[in-house]
C-alpha cells in the first residue's frame, strides 16, 4: 500500500474510532502479528478499537470500499493462530466493548458484548448463583469468540459446546449493515432462542476466518448445583479409560468427564519428550458432578459404582485414585488460572503451544491415541492428550496441546509436521479439528464433498462479497 494512501486511511479511521483508537504504529502492529501457536507472524497494516456498534459499521464499510482485510480480535487467547492477519490489513480490537447488557436471572440468559471476559462474565453471574459452561481458557479470553467458534471446555458435559448456548446475536456484515438472528430479530427485548425460526446464526458460527462482527451475542446461564462430589480414577491404557467414560456417560450424570494422559497431567507439559516412570498410571479421569440434594448426590455415588463393577467384570486396569487437591479445585472451580493458562502448560518448551484439537467418536479415540502417541514420540514431543465428553457420548473431545521452542524455527517446524500429521490420522478416523490454523483448513478441505465446498464459496460470497473478513483462512 502507497504510503500516501496509507496515512489517508488511518485518517479516515480516527476520524471513525477517535485518533487515541487507530494507530499504524509499528510496536503497536508487532503485538498482534502473533500468538503462542506455530503459525507464521504477519504484520497489521492498522490497529483500530471500537466501543460501538457504530464505529464497528464505520470502519467495516471503510474497509469494504478499500477492499482492505479486517479481523476481528478481542483477548487473543486461543492458540490456532486465529487473528494472526494473513494479508495485512485492520485489526479490529473489540475488548473495549466489554458490557454485560443483561442477566435475565429467571429465563436465564444472558446478553453480552465480544469484549466480555469469561471472568467477568463469571463474576457476574456468581452474584446471581448461576454460571456458563466454561471453555479451558484463560479467565481474560472472550465468552462471544470462544461460542462463536464452537469452543469447548470444563463444566459443560451436560450443556454442549459453548455455540449450542447461543440464543440471539447482533452481526456487523462485512458491507456495514447491521442485522440480528434468533429471538432478538422479531423483539429486540427477546434474547431467548434462536428457535423456532431458520438457525440462521450458523451463518457466523465456525468458519474458518470470519463472515461478521458479532456486537452483541444471547447465551443461555444456568443454576449452580450446590452439592458437588468428584469421581477420580486412573488406568494403565487409553482402552480401559476409553470404555470406562463411555459406560459411565451412557448416564449422563456428569457436568465434566475428562481423562488426561501422564504427560498432560503434568504442568508444565514435559518438553522435550520424556518417558513416564514405569509404576505411574499412564491416564487420569475426574468426573465432576453437582447435585441440588444429597439424595440426588447419593443416586449419582450408585450409578458410578455400578460403572465401576461392570468396568471390573471386563478385566479393567481402572482404579480409583486420589487427585492432588490443587488439581481438583483447578477443574472444579473455573475459569482457573491453573488449568486454563496456556502458559503454564509450555514453561519447559519455550513460548510456543499449539494443538489439533478435535470432535472425534469417542468409540475411536483409542485408535487415533495410539497412532498420536507413535507420531509425537518420533518427533521427540510429548503425547499430551486430552478426551472428554459432551451431552452423554454425543460430543466426544480428542486433543493434544503440544508445547515447542518458539526461539527455535527447526523446532518450530518439528512441532508443526508432527500435530500436522496428527491431524491427518484423525480426519481419517471421521474426527473434525475446531478453530484451526489453515494448514488444518487444507487438509479438511481435500476430503470435503465439492458441494459442501460449493456451498461454503456461495455463502461467503453473498456475505462478504469483496473477501474482507479475515481473508486466506478458509484454505479453499
Amino acid at each position: 500500500m502507497h504510503v500516501t494512501n496509507k496515512d489517508a486511511i488511518l485518517n479516515e479511521l480516527a476520524s471513525i474510532v477517535g485518533k487515541e483508537n487507530a494507530t499504524a504504529s509499528k510496536h503497536i502492529r508487532y503485538a498482534y502479528s502473533y500468538d503462542m501457536s506455530f503459525v507464521t507472524p504477519k504484520m497489521p497494516d492498522y490497529v483500530v478499537m471500537a466501543s460501538t456498534v457504530e464505529q464497528v459499521q464505520g470502519v467495516l464499510r471503510l474497509a469494504n470500499k478499500e477492499k482492505i482485510p479486517v479481523v476481528p480480535y478481542t483477548a487473543g487467547t486461543n492458540i490456532g493462530g486465529l487473528t494472526i492477519p494473513e494479508r495485512g490489513g485492520i485489526i479490529l480490537d473489540l475488548k473495549r466493548m466489554n458490557k454485560i447488557i443483561n442477566i435475565d436471572t429467571e429465563s436465564h440468559y444472558a446478553v453480552i458484548e465480544p469484549g466480555v471476559s469469561h471472568a467477568q462474565l463469571a463474576s457476574a453471574l456468581y452474584k446471581h448463583n448461576l454460571r456458563f459452561g466454561w471453555p479451558v481458557g484463560p479467565p481474560s479470553a472472550s465468552v462471544s469468540s470462544c461460542a462463536i467458534s464452537h469452543g469447548i471446555g470444563g463444566l459443560n458435559a451436560r450443556y454442549g459446546l459453548n455455540s449450542q448456548e447461543i440464543t440471539s446475536m447482533e452481526v456487523v456484515l462485512p458491507t456495514g449493515e447491521l442485522v440480528r438472528v434468533g429471538s432478538c430479530a422479531i423483539n429486540p427485548e427477546a434474547w431467548h432462542s434462536v428457535l423456532p425460526m431458520p438457525q440462521m446464526d450458523g451463518l457466523f458460527k465456525g468458519w474458518l476466518g470470519s463472515t461478521g462482527v458479532v456486537t452483541k451475542l444471547g447465551i443461555t446461564v444456568h443454576p449452580i448445583p450446590p452439592v458437588l462430589k468428584v469421581f477420580t480414577v486412573s488406568c494403565q491404557n487409553v482402552e480401559d479409560m476409553v470404555s470406562y467414560m463411555m459406560n459411565l456417560s451412557n448416564y449422563e450424570i456428569c457436568d465434566d468427564l475428562t481423562a488426561v494422559s501422564w504427560w498432560l497431567a503434568q504442568v508444565p507439559i514435559p518438553y522435550p519428550y520424556k518417558p513416564k516412570p514405569e509404576n505411574a498410571h499412564e491416564w487420569f479421569c475426574f468426573a465432576n458432578t453437582n447435585s441440588f440434594t444429597e439424595k440426588e448426590k447419593e443416586a449419582r455415588v450408585e450409578i458410578w459404582e455400578t460403572v465401576l463393577e461392570e468396568e471390573k467384570k471386563k478385566g479393567t486396569s481402572i482404579q480409583v485414585t486420589q487427585y492432588p487437591e490443587e488439581a481438583l479445585r483447578a477443574r472444579t472451580h473455573l475459569p482457573s488460572q491453573i488449568v486454563g493458562s496456556t502458559k503454564n502448560y509450555c514453561k519447559q518448551g519455550g513460548a510456543g503451544i499449539s494443538w489439533p484439537g478435535t470432535f472425534t467418536p469417542a468409540n475411536k479415540w483409542a485408535p487415533v491415541y495410539n497412532d498420536w502417541k507413535k507420531i509425537l514420540i518420533d518427533h521427540n514431543l510429548s503425547p499430551s492428550i486430552r478426551m472428554s465428553m459432551y451431552r452423554g457420548v454425543h460430543y466426544g473431545m480428542l486433543r493434544a496441546m503440544i508445547p515447542f521452542n518458539k526461539k527455535s524455527a527447526k523446532e518450530t517446524e518439528n512441532a508443526r509436521q508432527a500435530i500436522v500429521e496428527c491431524l491427518k490420522v484423525d480426519l481419517d478416523h471421521g474426527g473434525m479439528p475446531y478453530k484451526p490454523p489453515v494448514d488444518y483448513a487444507i487438509e479438511i478441505n481435500k476430503r470435503a464433498h465439492p458441494g459442501y465446498l460449493l456451498l461454503l464459496k456461495k455463502i461467503k460470497a453473498l456475505l462478504d462479497p469483496n473477501d474482507i473478513m479475515n481473508p486466506g483462512k478458509l484454505g479453499i
